[in-house]
């Protein structure tokens, strides 16, 4: 018809499914509940305002509701499930079907196939069905128990680095003192082993104190950066002097930049316990039976609701962590597990690992330009690793000061664009005064971000605060698409 008129939406497809899957998840009617999450109480109030710079945009933690691998939706909308997967399992740690294919999988990706070690040295590897934060718990309280028995006059510690994902939620809920382990931007974002030695130090020089657990977290997050072998080494041998437990995060381990080789943690740890055929002072320490090792694969396919992971550790340690899981849950979603080891079996997830590590690259890159560019950000100030799914910026200098710092710089520029960000939850001792972008969303999305925050005059050297809560009243003009000029 002569007077019909194509209408366009005013947010691209994906930007939409990033938007509604925003409301689901923030959307939370509970005045209580709601107050278990920043991010719930953020949203309420932006919305009760109207949603005046439009839908909310999140970038705060894992999300990865649309960002999820295409073909492994197709392959778990294809996939059909069989009753023998969908009742209560025997073991917390998987079935024996599930183990069998992790630990061939661990194998064959952290190169361990021609390991001749002796039987004592063998590891176990389970398939936990539930989010890896689940196996954490179950750890710290091994390694409590451990503590206590041992040294009942001391004070259980945690070493834990800073910034970080959220270890210290884990283990200060089971009774640990968490000491923090900086990583600074001085020292290119990597752990500076003689300052940590010096902390480590202070802590051995008290009496009643005892290095119960050390965390490594070799492809950090939210640095993006790798570690050297050296560090998670170096934790390994402290471990071993004072009988503490070592957790190694592999969480990133497969969301990489593919064209950077991968440091390989895993194979480190092992090559020093098989060191003189396994007669070594780690092994007679007891060390092989604290460590453990993380392979959860939401990460790495941007599926964190299937919660399945891979646990590399001892027979024994995965014979303790199972009866924790024992005491405090039943043990269900191996249906989940049998989705995913079905589904790490194909071609296209490996074709998935590949795209995904150089889509992110891509993003990091981009937002980078657009701060540094635009936005006015030193080019030091911006901090972009090859591996995870995460980037790292400074706050405006505005905002470097004990009245304002990083939560402040998430609310106010919550308030003046709708977009949020993460601060203090993986920052916990703010060494340096950062803010972590989540980038695991389509780049449309990523555009809208950049588009607003421009919008609303975010920059380095911006000369005032935004003003908070007025900034609800300023609405961020909206983009359009498709008009004529």
């Amino acid at each position: 018809m002569e007077d019909s008129k194509l209408i366009y939406p005013a947010y691209t497809s994906h930007t939409r499914s990033h938007i509604e899957g925003a409301r689901e998840h923030l959307r939370n009617d509970s005045p209580l509940l709601r107050q278990c999450s920043p991010e719930q109480v953020l949203y309420h109030e932006y919305v009760e305002a109207g949603s005046p710079h439009g839908p909310v945009l999140y970038a705060v933690k894992g999300e990865r509701w649309n960002g999820v691998s295409p073909g492994f939706l197709e392959f778990l909308n294809r996939f059909q499930h069989r009753r023998e997967f969908v009742g209560y399992a025997e073991c917390g740690y998987g079935i024996q079907k599930h183990r069998d294919f992790m630990r061939r999988l661990i194998i064959c990706e952290h190169d361990l196939g021609t390991r001749r070690a002796p039987s004592a040295l063998d590891i176990d590897v389970g398939c936990l069905a539930m989010t890896t934060r689940m196996a954490m718990y179950d750890l710290a309280k091994v390694a409590m128990r451990h503590s206590r028995a041992l040294f009942p006059e001391k004070r259980p510690v945690a070493l834990v680095p800073t910034p970080s994902w959220d270890y210290r939620g884990i283990f200060k809920d089971v009774g640990f003192e968490i000491v923090y382990l900086p990583i600074r931007p001085s020292n290119g974002w990597l752990p500076n082993l003689s300052e940590w030695a010096e902390i480590i130090r202070s802590i051995l020089e008290r009496k009643d104190r005892h290095i119960a657990l050390a965390v490594s977290n070799p492809q950090h997050n939210p640095t993006g950066m790798q570690w050297p072998v050296d560090v998670t080494l170096h934790l390994l041998e402290l471990c071993a002097r004072e009988s503490g437990y070592l957790l190694i995060d592999d969480a990133y381990y497969n969301v990489h930049d593919p064209r950077v080789p991968v440091v390989n943690h895993l194979k480190a740890v092992l090559d020093l316990f098989d060191r003189n055929g396994g007669d070594n002072f780690l092994t007679r320490s007891g060390m092989f039976e604290r460590w453990m090792a993380t392979r959860p694969f939401g990460k790495q396919f941007s599926c964190n609701s299937m919660g399945v992971t891979a646990i590399t550790t001892s027979p024994l340690l995965l014979a303790q962590l199972n009866r924790e899981s024992w005491i405090n849950r039943y043990h269900c979603n191996t249906h989940n597990a049998e989705v995913m080891c079905a589904w790490l079996a194909q071609p296209e997830a490996a074709d998935w690992t590949l795209e995904t590590g150089l889509l992110y690259t891509r993003q990091k890159e981009r937002v980078r330009d657009a701060l540094v560019r635009r936005m006015g950000w030193p080019e030091s100030s911006v901090c972009v690793g090859p591996s995870t799914s995460y980037m790292l910026f400074e706050v405006p200098r505005v905002y470097q000061s004990p009245d304002a710092g990083i939560d402040r710089f998430r609310d106010d520029l919550f308030y003046a664009t709708g977009t949020l960000l993460c601060a203090s939850l993986f920052n916990q001792a703010a060494p340096a005064p950062y803010v972590r972008l989540h980038l695991g969303s389509h780049p449309d999305v990523i555009e809208e971000f950049l588009r607003r925050w421009e919008a609303a005059g975010l920059h380095y050297d911006q000369p005032a605060l935004f003003p908070g809560k007025r900034a609800l009243q300023r609405p961020v003009p909206a983009q359009g698409y498709r008009e004529l000029a």
